[in-house]
């Protein structure tokens, strides 16, 4: 009996770490099928793949198929990609990484 139980909460205790596991390995991709723009995108004109994206620094938002040129990165993990939004905003600001479809 107590052997079963073991197994039982081993089983779990695999169970759950392996859960978290596969959850936190997401490291390319945020919120969608999208990848993250990275260092070596700096300069380089992305397409927008989200229906809208936020554009910071400025009121308006990007929409697919709208392109943004990579300038530079803020957080402590790229979330934030700082440069400009070609379509309806045409200005300076920062979206939220992990919304191309090119990076």
């Amino acid at each position: 009996m107590k052997l079963r139980k073991r197994t039982a909460q081993a089983a779990v205790a695999v169970g759950v770490s392996m859960a978290m596991l596969v959850a936190s390995s997401g490291v390319a991709y945020a919120g969608g099928p999208y990848p993250y723009a990275g260092n070596n995108d700096v300069g380089r004109r992305l397409t927008v793949c989200a229906d809208s994206l936020d554009v910071h620094n400025f009121l308006g938002q990007l929409h697919y198929p709208q392109t943004f040129t990579v300038e530079g990165f803020d957080g402590a993990n790229k979330e934030w990609v700082y440069g400009f939004a070609w379509g309806t905003v045409n200005a300076h600001g920062s979206v939220l990484n992990g919304w191309f479809c090119n990076a």
